[in-house]
């Protein structure tokens, strides 16, 4: 038997689309296994392979967000903030699991130039990418990941630049942060996680489902 016969209703027992799909995001934020969905599907070998293709192919969604462009730094200067004027952005950082920041450059200068993502909200480093390579038009890209996803709030994102040669002029040419997140309740995650429960494939008690949706 296929899985997707069971999807499409040609084979029993017939798979809920709705209560399937519930499943596929229960398992991209973590909270159930592939072998739990199996168990859960009564899932025969062939079926768990085809799964495991599909579950593989339904990936957690990310974001990407557009971080200005061409600013000219001229003197840059070996402190951050000795030049002001880089691009920032607001962002919810809810179950964010990881940032990725890139930034394309034109390095003009000896020194090694640092690109920063600055949190202006909690005064902090996010990530920083140091560039000690040749100069020219370059991509650089750095990943932070966190133990556990981000709470949820409103934070302040901007970058910072500087060089260990305050004479350097590098130029930054755009950049963008990319987060992925996680344990996010929104009225997407809620409407699964209650299709889940009305089928009764997962969270079936009221003690169960109201433990999922932390009330």
């Amino acid at each position: 038997m296929s899985i997707y016969d069971r999807l499409l209703g040609t084979a029993e027992p017939k798979l809920l689309v709705h209560s399937f799909m519930g499943l596929v995001g229960e398992f991209n934020r973590g909270k159930l296994t592939a072998a739990e969905i199996f168990t859960i599907l009564g899932a025969d070998a062939s079926e768990q392979a085809e799964l495991a293709t599909l579950l593989a192919k339904a990936v957690p969604p990310v974001e990407t967000i557009s971080l200005g462009s061409l600013v000219t730094l001229t003197n840059v200067g070996t402190a951050y903030d000795n030049i002001q004027g880089l691009p920032m952005a607001r962002v919810q950082t809810a179950g964010i699991t990881s940032i990725e920041f890139t930034v394309r450059v034109n390095k003009v200068g000896s020194g090694t130039q640092s690109w920063q993502l600055w949190n202006e909200t909690d005064a902090a480093e996010t990530t920083v990418i140091d560039d000690n390579g040749a100069t020219g038009i370059k991509i650089l890209t750095t990943t932070r990941t966190f133990p556990a996803p981000l709470t949820a709030a409103l934070k302040t994102f901007r970058i910072r630049a500087k060089s260990t040669t305050a004479q350097d002029d590098p130029v930054y040419l755009g950049g963008c942060v990319m987060v992925t997140r996680k344990e996010v309740l929104t009225q997407d995650v809620l409407h699964e996680l209650l299709l889940l429960a009305e089928s009764r494939y997962a969270y079936d008690t009221v003690a169960t489902l109201k433990a999922r949706l932390g009330v």
